[in-house]
């Protein structure tokens, strides 16, 4: 008589019942999660994928031209609403849209821009027959700075202002020089 030894087959570790149950509920998982996914963002927005409607890109800081460019390749309408003066941004460069960047809009839809005009400009103050202390005051409560100083003769005190170039009441951008043309006084006679 033989005597014969039972063995179990091999069977690979992935392919026992446990394992193999475990990764159908695995798979299950990740397709519910998969198809749920899909289904929510077709449903809570689905403008994105079925329309030809556009986000709206953000156009600020950029030259008017480019702005207009590249709104009018995405099927939109810029119009220029108009100018303010702005001190942060340089002049012809876009400071507001309107409706904001990211809006979804339809194809045709208009765009208000509105461009800086430059910065904002300040009245040169009048400060003839004022002193160069007092005028210096002025000058900086006003928002500009004295540039050069010029002098010349006559007047009976010393370092009074004469005159300003530009003239008193002549717009000039924020923190520009100013030149002041002061007396020298009474010149004595040799």
């Amino acid at each position: 008589m033989r005597w014969r030894r039972h063995i179990a087959p091999s069977v690979p570790l992935l392919q026992s019942g446990p394992w193999r149950s475990f990764l159908r509920d695995i798979g299950l998982i990740a397709a519910t999660f998969v198809v749920g996914y899909v289904i929510s963002s077709v449903w809570l927005s689905p403008g994105s994928i079925f329309s030809k409607d556009r986000s709206l890109p953000r156009v600020l800081e950029l030259p008017e031209a480019e702005a207009r460019h590249t709104l009018t390749e995405l099927g939109l309408r810029p119009r220029l609403e108009g100018e303010r003066p702005s001190d942060a941004f340089p002049r012809g460069t876009v400071i507001w849209q309107d409706p904001p960047p990211g809006t979804i809009l339809e194809p045709n839809a208009p765009v208000q821009l509105t461009v800086s005009a430059g910065p904002t400009l300040v009245a040169v103050p009048d400060v003839v027959g004022m002193g160069l202390s007092q005028a210096a005051q002025i000058f900086a409560a006003a928002g500009v700075r004295f540039g050069q100083v010029d002098t010349v003769a006559g007047g009976k005190e010393r370092g009074v202002v004469v005159t300003t170039r530009p003239a008193a009441g002549v717009g000039r951008p924020r923190g520009s020089p100013i030149v002041i043309v002061v007396t020298r006084g009474p010149e004595e006679l040799q």
